[in-house]
């Protein structure tokens, strides 16, 4: 068990159930009517930007990458095959 559902946890939540490339904010829309972020211990003031910090930090990292960025403008996300 990894700890904590962490906003890593619920990207990729959401792009399990939805099965197709989308922005963050999408994310966090999609996320909010599940009812997934509920299982965060604190979605602070500006969620989408944690996601953004979190899923770049991520990709970057190069260990136990979780996502891949499918497009620039905008930006959307999907699950690493």
């Amino acid at each position: 068990m990894r700890g904590q559902y962490q906003f890593l946890d619920l990207i990729e939540e959401v792009l399990t159930a939805e099965k197709r490339d989308m922005t963050l904010p999408e994310i966090w829309e999609c996320a909010v009517k599940n009812g997934f972020d509920k299982k965060l211990e604190s979605a602070g003031k500006t969620p989408v930007n944690t996601m953004n910090s979190c899923i770049r930090r991520n990709i970057a990292n190069g260990r136990n990458v979780r996502f891949v960025q499918t497009s620039t403008h905008p930006a959307k996300y999907n699950l690493k095959k």
